[in-house]
């Protein structure tokens, strides 16, 4: 169940960190009920959440978080403590405001910081859920749950999808519309500067010279049946023998 739980957190994750941009180490912002119920229930979320989300975690709260845990009473005073030591995000809230209406206007509408938001409040997290791109952490009975992206969310990353698909058509129309400038025509080379190609030699005709077998044979044997010329010899005259 453990491993279940842990493919389906960082399945969720991957989904914020493709469609809204989230990086680590994710920025949690907590506050003092989360805070309170994990102290009890014996977490250490600087080990803890880290090792839930699989990656680097950045824990925060706010000085109004911190400033509501004081006025909680002694059973408080550790998650104060705790509390105090934790980065603080700057809100402008003098006097403090409540922790929920102190996250709601840090994170605001867009969430363009890119915020976790860790809470037991459970109206805070409804109103969070409204806004696309807002992971929500709990803990219920001692395990921590990340909840599944909210319709705002699912919606918003459809949306990012098929932009990326399609083209921007206002830019695209646009591009249409503004007047394309001439095309440069390719200039000539200087005939002075260009090199005359020499003309090429013929080639030798290979078949004048090459003799076949079939020829070579035929040559020969017009050679050995030609006859041969006989020498003519003159007859010897008769004065001669008579002298």
């Amino acid at each position: 169940m453990k491993l279940k739980r842990q493919k389906k957190t960082k399945k969720n994750m991957q989904i914020y960190g493709h469609s809204f941009g989230f990086r680590q180490p994710y920025q949690f912002i907590l506050d003092g009920n989360f805070i309170h119920v994990a102290r009890l229930t014996g977490k250490k979320l600087e080990e803890t959440l880290p090792a839930f989300i699989g990656a680097e975690t950045r824990l925060m709260t706010t000085y109004c978080v911190y400033a509501e845990l004081k006025k909680l009473g002694p059973d408080f005073r550790p998650t104060a403590a705790y509390a105090k030591k934790l980065e603080k995000r700057r809100c402008t809230h003098n006097p403090a405001v409540s922790a929920a209406e102190c996250i709601k206007e840090i994170i605001g509408d867009t969430n363009k910081n890119n915020y976790c938001a860790a809470s037991q409040d459970v109206e805070l997290r409804r109103h969070l859920g409204k806004i696309p791109g807002i992971p929500l952490v709990y803990i219920n009975k001692s395990v921590i749950i990340l909840e599944p992206p909210s319709k705002a969310s699912l919606e918003r990353s459809k949306q990012l999808e098929i932009q990326k698909v399609q083209p921007d058509l206002p830019k695209k129309r646009k591009l249409e519309e503004e007047p394309q400038a001439p095309r440069k025509k390719k200039k000539e080379p200087n005939p002075l500067s260009v090199k005359k190609k020499k003309p090429k030699a013929a080639p030798a005709n290979p078949k004048a010279d090459k003799v076949t077998p079939k020829q070579e044979d035929h040559e020969t044997t017009k050679e050995e049946t030609a006859p041969k010329r006989k020498r003519k010899r003159k007859p010897k005259t008769e004065s001669g023998a008579d002298e």
